[in-house]
């Protein structure tokens, strides 16, 4: 496997992908799909996963033992950027599992090295405005959303066994760069080993807000947006009822996060 670490950034072609990572021609990886649309990425062999370092505007940070990294590419549009990115890793790349406890220690080690480079919590547009202690709560609770949870909390060993065996955490770098973290935990039935598979979804600002009106509306969505968005507040209201009737307080002095990409386009 190449020393250089492989290296990937947010609104860049196809092209310059590859070209950024010239070493890692072999592990490249197109997919075509319908509708016009290719996978672009790549992959690797189990036990020969790789380095990768994810450049942006004010930093970096390198992640290793990835997996796979896959973006997709709007094949009709010559100037087609990528705005999203999909990576897997494992921590325990070199053996076949993971102690619960190692798992929690890295991933709090990865907390700590991204808060200090500037990333803060993104509050999910349909999150309650809850404390951090209160916002765990809230995540354990049956039916509730997993979304609520910061990753600033550092949590005890005690409450990450308490997490389910899926968990997200949604954060931002400023209001250019959006990533959910992502864990699966899983037992293998016959050996008993832990494993924890983990994923990032790194996205620009207006892949936040196709996300948001759906698939469907991917090519109209700032046209889309204006309509949904009377509806938005029902979103938070259904979460902060939820929240209120287990007794948690709504923290009122906590502001909206409105995407200034959202109010240059529609006012």
């Amino acid at each position: 496997m190449p020393d250089k670490p492989l290296e990937i950034s947010l609104n860049i072609s196809a092209k310059e992908l590859y070209k950024n990572n010239s070493v890692y021609e072999k592990y490249q990886n197109a997919d075509a799909q319908p509708m016009g649309v290719t996978f672009q990425g790549y992959d690797f062999p189990r036990f020969q996963e790789s380095n990768m370092v994810f450049k942006y505007p004010d930093g970096e940070f390198k992640v290793d033992g990835v997996m796979s990294i896959n973006s997709y590419d709007n094949v009709k549009k010559t100037d087609s950027l990528l705005t999203n990115y999909d990576v897997t890793f494992i921590y325990n790349k070199d053996s076949d599992g993971i102690t619960d406890k190692d798992a929690y220690n890295k991933t709090m080690q990865l907390f700590k090295e991204l808060q200090g480079k500037g990333w803060v919590y993104n509050k999910d547009i349909g999150s309650p405005r809850l404390s951090k202690k209160d916002g765990f709560t809230f995540t354990l609770a049956d039916h509730t959303s997993s979304l609520g949870l910061d990753f600033t909390h550092v949590l005890t060993f005690e409450e990450w066994m308490q997490l389910s065996n899926i968990q997200t955490w949604q954060l931002r770098h400023g209001t250019d760069v959006f990533m959910d973290i992502m864990y699966i935990r899983d037992t293998d039935p016959e050996t008993g080993n832990r494993h924890y598979l983990m994923s990032l979804d790194i996205h620009d600002s207006i892949e936040v807000v196709k996300q948001t009106v759906g698939a469907d509306h991917r090519d109209n969505w700032e046209s889309e947006y204006i309509k949904l968005y009377p509806e938005i507040p029902t979103w938070r209201l259904q979460s902060e009822t939820q929240a209120l009737e287990m007794g948690l307080r709504i923290q009122q002095d906590q502001p909206d996060y409105t995407l200034p990409l959202v109010l240059e386009k529609t006012g």
